[in-house]
């Protein structure tokens, strides 16, 4: 839990960093009466290198031929590392690309599986990289794009046991695909920071192990998802032109302040364990993975507090189509499940903006139906538990902005009874979404003073 914890604050405190990082970059602009000046051109073309940081949920599955049904792992641990790549911006406000980024997942879980505890699992993933296109359209200052391409990894898996129960592990260099999205915003004319998603598919690998003492055949399915935000550095602009983003409307920080309302779409991703702590047949654990479509609705308020910085209040009220049911490895008819309806967020944001955008870190009360199932036996209810994240939203217009936010909700737990078993399930939910916010404020016209 410990662990879990240092991992959810690094990453939401990377959000608040490059906040920080923004309002360092921008000189303060002040109210002047001067001429309009013409908007600066935004050149996004060029060989560009930076860093990332932030969180990595793994969701791997296992089955064994002695066995018919299946184990879930999972873990959240750190992403981080090193990003290059060329952008051509064309036409003349969309662009391609190619980026290759290296780095660490940080994610290593192992345990005992629930019904037979000689059995160990697990999954450790040391680095991985990826190769991707990317396509998006150049609002000026800021980028909103897609991204596809090839993956490799190198991953451990262990499906063995005790004494006299011969155990196999595997090392191996997997190869796979990811497809993502993210916003990418200047900090000036050569400095930039971005918020992105990647989802990570390293398809199957199967051995051959023995954990009963008999050759079998044992296959993993590897699965990740990340978020990261990062710092980048076009080449061929000067590294200390802090030239402020834009001069028009837009460069006021008072565009994001008053009233909004906008609709957001996404995934929901379970991490959810099931340590048996409480069963007397009992005592090893089993994990629930689930992936399904999130979208629906938030209002909120945003208040400038002073300079740059903004601090709001928001709510949220979503769909939730999480719904997974798989029989342990075991024995079958120990079935485990989650299942989401919907889920809602009442949340406090504070972050900075730079005019045309706004990186903010938020936190609050979460809310969500959940079922879970054990054994044939489900328990719904509505949970109450909490919720961080953080994001960036984008200025297309004075009215209308784009986001990229990402939540994690932690719901505590919820305990399922079958014949005298009970299943605590430690319910936790992450949402990475995208979304469109139409702003009710309209904020003076301002001149930038350089």
């Amino acid at each position: 839990m410990g662990r879990m914890r240092r991992v959810l604050l690094a990453g939401v405190a990377f959000f608040a960093f490059a906040g920080i990082a923004a309002a360092a970059d921008l000189p303060a602009r002040m109210p002047v009466k001067a001429p309009p000046v013409a908007p600066l051109a935004w050149n996004w073309t060029g060989f560009y290198i930076g860093g990332y940081f932030g969180n990595s949920l793994a969701q791997s599955s296992a089955t064994n031929a002695y066995r018919p049904g299946e184990v879930h792992v999972n873990d959240m641990g750190i992403a981080a590392g090193a990003t290059v790549g060329y952008n051509f911006q064309f036409a003349p406000s969309w662009l391609i690309g190619i980026e290759g980024d290296f780095g660490i997942l940080g994610t290593n879980r192992e345990f005992r599986d629930f019904n037979d505890t000689s059995i160990t699992v697990a999954v450790k993933t040391d680095w991985y990289g990826t190769l991707r296109g990317r396509f998006g359209y150049v609002t000026g200052p800021s980028l909103l794009y897609v991204t596809g391409g090839g993956a490799v990894a190198k991953i451990r898996e262990t499906f063995g046991g005790d004494t006299g129960v011969l155990g196999v592990e595997e090392t191996t260099t997997r190869w796979g695909w990811t497809v993502g999205a993210g916003i990418e915003t200047k900090l000036a004319r050569g400095w930039s920071t971005t918020a992105e998603y990647l989802y990570i598919d390293f398809g199957d690998n199967s051995f051959v192990g023995n954990p009963y003492g008999a050759a079998a055949t044992s296959t993993f399915s590897n699965k990740a998802h990340v978020l990261k935000t990062g710092l980048n550095y076009k080449f061929g602009e000067g590294p200390f032109d802090l030239t402020a983003l834009f001069a028009s409307p837009l460069s006021s920080p008072a565009r994001w302040s008053g009233f909004y309302a906008g609709v957001n779409a996404g995934l929901g991703i379970s991490n959810v364990k099931v340590p048996q702590v409480m069963a007397p047949s009992f005592n090893g654990e089993e994990n629930v993975n689930g992936l399904g479509f999130a979208g629906g609705g938030h209002i909120g308020y945003n208040y400038l507090a002073f300079s740059n910085w903004l601090v709001g209040v928001e709510g949220d009220f979503s769909y939730l189509g999480i719904d997974d049911v798989h029989g342990d490895w075991y024995d079958t008819s120990s079935g485990f499940g989650t299942k989401t309806d919907w889920y809602g967020t009442a949340r406090v944001r504070v972050g900075t903006s730079t005019g045309p955008a706004y990186i903010y870190s938020t936190g609050g009360v979460a809310f969500a139906k959940l079922t879970n199932e054990f054994a044939g036996v489900t328990s719904s209810a509505t949970k109450t538990g909490w919720t961080l994240g953080g994001g960036i939203e984008t200025a297309l217009d004075d009215r209308w902005s784009a986001r990229v936010e990402y939540l994690y909700m932690d719901f505590g737990t919820n305990e399922v009874t079958s014949f005298g078993d009970v299943a605590q399930f430690q319910n936790r939910i992450q949402v990475v979404r995208g979304g469109l916010t139409y702003s009710f404020n309209t904020p003076t016209p301002v001149v930038a003073r350089y």
